[in-house]
């Protein structure tokens, strides 16, 4: 499914779930919703979605993101984390998110690696809700390090 479809999918949904909810549906709350959705798997912070909303609805305030980002994690829809004081959203989904010190990139680790940690941590007892790793990425900085460029990565 192409990406503007997933997200016409999933806003229906959402908006469904939040008259469910007795919540109200307002111009606002979709195109937020829509926004939100649309940036999810960008690891967008906080003022990257203020900044985009910006551009639809200039008299939109940060604590109307804000708000709308808590509603949706609230329903299960997306998640959240902080990286260097940022609110950054995320897919409620079980997966390895690598922030890059060096360029403030943020990346999914999915698949096996993903699946071993979490069972690893699973068989200790621990009920794992996300994992958050930070890594010097670029080339340059493996240099620096003394790694070399051959080094394989880890991930």
């Amino acid at each position: 499914m192409a990406e503007d479809e997933w997200v016409k999918s999933k806003l229906q949904e959402v908006l469904e779930k939040i008259s469910s909810e007795d919540k109200r549906i307002t111009p606002q709350r979709v195109l937020l919703t829509k926004l939100i959705l649309s940036k999810v798997k960008e690891h967008a912070s906080l003022k990257e979605l203020f900044d985009a909303a910006q551009e639809e609805l200039p008299r939109v305030g940060i604590s109307t993101v804000y708000n709308t980002i808590k509603m949706l994690e609230s329903m299960g829809i997306v998640d959240t984390f902080i990286i260097n004081d940022k609110l950054r959203i995320d897919q409620p989904i079980p997966h390895i998110n690598v922030y890059c010190l060096d360029s403030d990139r943020i990346f999914d680790v999915d698949g096996d690696v993903a699946s071993t940690v979490m069972d690893s941590l699973k068989a200790k007892g621990l009920n794992v809700k996300k994992i958050v790793v930070e890594a010097y990425c670029s080339e340059e900085k493996k240099e620096d390090r003394g790694l070399g460029v051959d080094t394989p990565d880890l991930i």
